[in-house]
């Protein structure tokens, strides 16, 4: 006798009625358990803010759970499904698929057409990048597509990759004999994944409010003014795609209504949009087509057959290798950024704008959207601005490629049944929706954005805002260089002329940005101005800034009209003979500033050498140097220019590239974001900055070097590079609003 015999049946029988009839429960309501945690979750983030960061583990292991089924599923669905059809089946399948999936991305493109029409008018604008330019890692573009090692593309996450793979198995497969075998292994394993994978998917609830809970506690919304714009027209466009347009395609094409599509796609579309994470919900999709489908069957008595069930499988996976609807919406983001520069896209550019995007969306918007931008001869820094708009962006964009995959897969299985209604009816229908819903969703996204666009950040507010980061001392700013009213006593030292006068004296030059230069509000800022007012302070001293230029300093310093230069001087042979400096305090890398559309051609030096007539303008280099450079690249004609701003501002110098600091071109950048810095491969030069002391003074250079030492080493340079170079706050992080501390005062 085994040992479960030992229990009476009835106790077993009253033990586990319970738990099935609770958990049938949960199934049958799952849709509305999904969009109440959804709301909850938001709900509970926006009460307890940051309290609610530790929900993250549980969101993450949700969405480990649900995606630790998916590509497994998508190998073996994939090949048994294809390996079972016939060669010529799946020859009709794919041509009716393919135009299926052309005719969804159509529509697509007509929404990215029509919705950039209700930007409202604008003057150009910038944003404040707080990206240093490094050298772009190269994308292996190929193995994106083409698996040389199928292992490493499933660890990749390389779905274009693994489909081939599937593909080029199912289709030898089918013509293997006595495969059925092998396959019919494969479609247990296929069903063992989906019954997990529709485990998994029950505890939905869960993983939706941990994951709505913890997003809406800590996300950050100090960029929102920035991208409302964008996201406005986004979140419009996928709307008006997701919730008309594409069920439009379906009710027209198909005799099913929109509360049918709607059953199959409305949790899979809330959990995506929750996840950001399409992929986990194919199983859901392919689950609830099946339901819907094997419903309208019994209705006329009919059953969905294995064949039909194979053909929804494999066109779920094999279309999600696919750019779907929703990802190519974000190619919005390109008209965007034309109006936001007061250039907008031409109509005519719309054509090869829409071909070069579905190309390169096969490899995924962080491929796509720099790739664009270049296309576009637009500016690329804004590709930081996409990456703070995929926190939203990606979630609706998911969503909505749930809906896209659907209607995808309801059209092409309708038209293989030839199930397909009147195509002239049809057409008919989907015309006069779209011209009902589009001059509407026109009107709102222009009703909406013309409030909007008013509180966008220009770059006179973006540089109207940095400031010195310290309480400065006392000072003056003299424009016309004068020498010391007071001069120095025999044998007295700088230093010590400073004290007895109690005025530190700074030589500088507005042209060094970001080290010193005038902002919007004509205060005296940057690097080495706060670090001149930080000297000050130790010596218990006030101020005085006095103008420089480049082509009188040395005679400046003789004549002793400063007491000390810091200015992001760079450190050249003629200067160090002339002159007492300090040790270099910072190294820079040397770059080119160019604009943003001719930054591959300055990838490498061999790609320099190939542009014809290459005129380049530089400022304030080593002669030595700059004769090296024109042997590195004879066919270029090298301009020595009064300042750098000389390059952005005169027309009629007529430069391709301006040689310049990587540090100092960023911030340019800032001020003229239509152009970007280039650090060539095998061009590895750093430039050493130096402060410069006056009057022949060696033990105020000492002191000098050792004070600088001394802030080296106490953090000071690097709190000030953090803030001037890399442009990052200084502030201190602030806990995230929420109700339960900044309304009813429970926490600190």
């Amino acid at each position: 006798m085994g040992f479960a015999e030992t229990k009476p049946k009835g106790e077993d029988a009253t033990a586990t009625a319970p738990r099935s009839a609770l958990w049938q429960l949960w199934s049958d309501y799952l849709a509305g358990l999904v969009a109440a945690a959804l709301l909850l979750g938001i709900a509970v983030g926006i009460f307890f803010g940051e309290y609610c960061s530790a929900l993250s583990l549980v969101g993450d292991a949700f969405v480990g759970l649900l995606r630790m089924t998916v590509l497994p599923f998508i190998v073996t669905s994939l090949i048994t499904n294809l390996g079972r059809l016939p060669l010529r089946q799946t020859r009709q399948l794919a041509v009716v698929a393919i135009t299926v999936m052309i005719v969804i991305w159509c529509l697509t493109f007509v929404v990215i057409f029509v919705l950039p029409s209700a930007l409202p008018r604008s003057n150009s604008g910038s944003f404040f990048s707080t990206a240093m330019v490094d050298s772009a890692t190269p994308v292996d573009v190929l193995s994106i597509f083409v698996p040389s090692n199928v292992f490493t593309a499933l660890a990749s996450n390389h779905v274009p990759a693994i489909i081939f793979f599937c593909i080029c198995m199912g289709a030898a497969l089918a013509t293997v004999p006595n495969r059925g075998a092998f396959i019919g292994q494969l479609q247990v394993a296929s069903t063992a994944l989906l019954r997990v994978a529709g485990f998994i998917a029950k505890l939905a609830p869960i993983g939706v409010f941990a994951i709505a809970a913890s997003t809406a506690g800590t996300i950050s919304l100090d960029e929102a003014g920035r991208l409302q714009v964008y996201l406005i027209i986004y979140c419009i466009a996928a709307g008006l795609l997701g919730f008309v347009i594409l069920p439009l395609l379906v009710t027209s094409l198909t005799p099913l209504k929109f509360g049918q599509v709607w059953r199959i796609v409305r949790d899979p579309m809330i959990t995506a949009f929750a996840t950001g994470k399409l992929i986990i919900v194919l199983p859901m999709l392919i689950e609830n087509t099946e339901k819907l489908l094997d419903e309208t069957r019994e209705l006329v008595g009919e059953e969905l057959s294995d064949e039909e069930r194979q053909e929804i499988e494999l066109l779920y996976t094999t279309a999600y290798a696919f750019p779907h609807a929703g990802k190519l919406l974000s190619m919005l983001f390109i008209p965007f950024v034309s109006w936001f520069f007061g250039d907008p896209m031409p109509a005519w550019e719309y054509p090869g704008f829409y071909l070069s995007g579905v190309a390169s969306y096969f490899a995924g918007p962080l491929i796509a959207i720099p790739f664009l931008l270049d296309q576009m001869q637009l500016p690329r820094d804004m590709f930081q601005l996409f990456l703070l708009a995929g926190v939203v962006g990606e979630r609706v964009g998911d969503a909505i490629g749930a809906m896209h995959l659907a209607v995808f897969v309801l059209v092409t299985l309708t038209i293989i049944t030839g199930s397909l209604q009147s195509i002239s009816k049809s057409a008919l229908q989907l015309v006069g929706g779209l011209a009902i819903v589009m001059p509407i969703a026109v009107f709102l996204t222009s009703s909406l954005l013309d409030r909007s666009a008013k509180s966008i950040t220009t770059k006179t507010d973006v540089l109207a805002q940095m400031q010195l980061i310290e309480q400065p001392v006392e000072s003056i700013v003299i424009l016309e260089g004068e020498p010391n009213p007071v001069p120095r006593k025999p044998e007295e030292t700088v230093i010590e002329r400073v004290r007895r006068r109690g005025i530190l004296r700074i030589g500088f030059n507005e042209d060094k940005v970001p080290f010193a230069y005038f902002n919007f509000q004509r205060d005296l800022v940057g690097f080495d101005i706060n670090l001149a007012h930080a000297l000050a302070r130790d010596l218990d001293v006030t101020l005085e800034f006095v103008r420089f230029d480049r082509s009188t300093l040395i005679d400046q310093v003789r004549a002793d009209h400063f007491d000390f230069v810091m200015s992001g001087l760079v450190g050249t042979l003629e200067r160090s003979q002339a002159i007492q400096h300090s040790r270099s305090y910072m190294d820079v890398t040397l770059g080119f500033v160019v604009p943003d559309y001719r930054v591959r051609d300055f990838e490498s030096l061999d790609s320099i050498r190939k542009l014809k007539d290459l005129k380049i303008g530089f400022v304030d280099l080593s002669r030595g140097f700059v004769s090296r450079l024109r042997q590195e690249l004879p066919d270029a004609t090298l301009v020595e220019i009064r300042n750098n701003r000389d390059y952005f501002q005169d027309k009629a110098l007529s430069l391709d590239a301006l040689l310049i600091s990587a540090e100092s071109g960023s911030a340019f950048t800032l001020l003229y974001p239509k152009h970007e810095v280039a650090i060539p491969e095998n061009l590895d030069v750093k430039l050493p900055l130096f402060y410069a002391v006056g009057g022949n003074d060696r033990e105020s250079r000492n002191l000098l070097d050792h004070w600088v030492e001394l802030r080296q080493k106490d953090g000071t340079f690097r709190e000030y590079y953090e803030h001037w170079i890399l442009g990052e706050s200084r502030r201190e992080r602030q806990p995230r609003w929420s109700i339960i501390r900044n309304v009813l005062g429970w926490v600190d």
